[in-house]
């Protein structure tokens, strides 16, 4: 079969590989589209900490059922599926938590295990048995449930700073995961969203999320717009949907007392170092919390959040390739010119 192997950091081709066979008591897919994350950007370039070369990348996909083994009749030949990037062991604590994200021995499509850029994937049975393999609800396109995966990790995170609909939330990037978490802040009913970007592009795309104040933080002040529209409080929520921002802004000073802050995007390792002051964080009961990618069940939920109509995620595709234009994809996503690059064509 085609697929784009990531031999190693920097050294990415389109090349033919082995069909892979169908594992006991898993499946065989047949991939239909697979978007291009902005991990798989920072793989390309630099390598991360879970990935193994060489490596098919690739972990926002989805496609059909062309053989089972599974023990169970779940899934048949022709149905339509989403797959949860999460390989977990279901006997850890954590596992055992419902935490699968947390397992003390996962694995990643696309990072420990060949991923989505092939034209099939082989599905294990520890994928199968966790439920991280999705039925595609009626209604939604292959293209629109690849989001399934950066929308669950949206999920995750606003899970952990506990976002509902009494918050007022400043959400930092509006590239595809801040409107995402734009989308679903509004979908949970919260009572204020602020979407802050500096990209011209980005912003001109962002107006489709319909946050409520839009503010452009390369001509506005994002402290003075904060307390403006939040009539001096500070919002209760801020979600850090560009890792940067961290650095960029006094995130502290832009909440209200016992105000939250994810921390959603990894830093680069000489960049992990952030700095705050800590009494303002004991006086005014600020917590602090990380969110790192989300759980088979979170896949499941928003799916059914896309079905529903209550995340529209269509508007976010501005450009899809075909798998040899692979290179030109990466290169889409990592220059910001637009929103979610989707591989539709193997």
């Amino acid at each position: 079969m085609k697929a784009a192997l990531l031999k190693a950091p920097g050294h990415l081709v389109v090349t033919e590989v082995p069909d892979p066979e169908c594992p006991v008591k898993g499946l065989l897919v047949k991939v239909e589209a697979c978007s291009i994350c902005t991990t798989d950007v920072k793989m390309f370039m630099h390598g991360q900490r879970d990935l193994v070369c060489p490596r098919i990348l690739g972990h926002e996909m989805a496609g059909v059922v062309v053989e089972t083994r599974a023990d169970n009749a779940s899934f048949k030949r022709g149905d339509r599926v989403q797959i949860a990037p999460g390989l977990s062991c279901g006997k850890c604590p954590a596992c055992q938590q419902g935490v699968t994200n947390q397992c003390e021995v996962v694995g990643i499509f696309g990072f420990t295990h060949h991923g989505g850029f092939a034209q099939y994937l082989a599905v294990p049975p520890e994928s199968v048995a966790s439920g991280g393999v999705n039925l595609i609800p009626g209604g939604l396109t292959f293209e629109e449930a690849t989001f399934a995966e950066p929308l669950a990790c949206c999920l995750n995170g606003q899970e952990r700073v506990h976002l509902s609909s009494k918050d007022a939330v400043l959400i930092l990037g509006a590239g595809p995961i801040g409107c995402l978490h734009t989308l679903l802040a509004r979908a949970k009913g919260a009572r204020q969203i602020l979407l802050a970007e500096k990209c011209p592009e980005r912003l001109m795309i962002a107006t489709t999320a319909r946050p409520g104040r839009l503010i452009n933080t390369s001509k506005e002040n994002l402290e003075r717009v904060v307390k403006e529209e939040t009539e001096g409080r500070g919002v209760d929520v801020v979600m850090l949907a560009c890792p940067e921002s961290a650095l960029e802004y006094s995130v502290l000073k832009l909440l209200a007392p016992r105000g939250r802050v994810c921390f959603f995007s990894g830093l680069p390792l000489e960049k992990g170092q952030v700095h705050f002051d800590a009494n303002l964080l004991h006086y005014r009961e600020i917590a602090l919390t990380g969110a790192y990618g989300c759980t088979a069940d979170q896949n499941r939920m928003a799916l059914e959040l896309m079905a529903s109509g209550q995340v529209n995620v269509n508007w976010l595709i501005t450009k899809r390739i075909s798998l040899e234009e692979i290179h030109t994809g990466i290169d889409y996503a990592a220059r910001h010119c637009g929103m979610k690059v989707v591989i539709t064509e193997f």
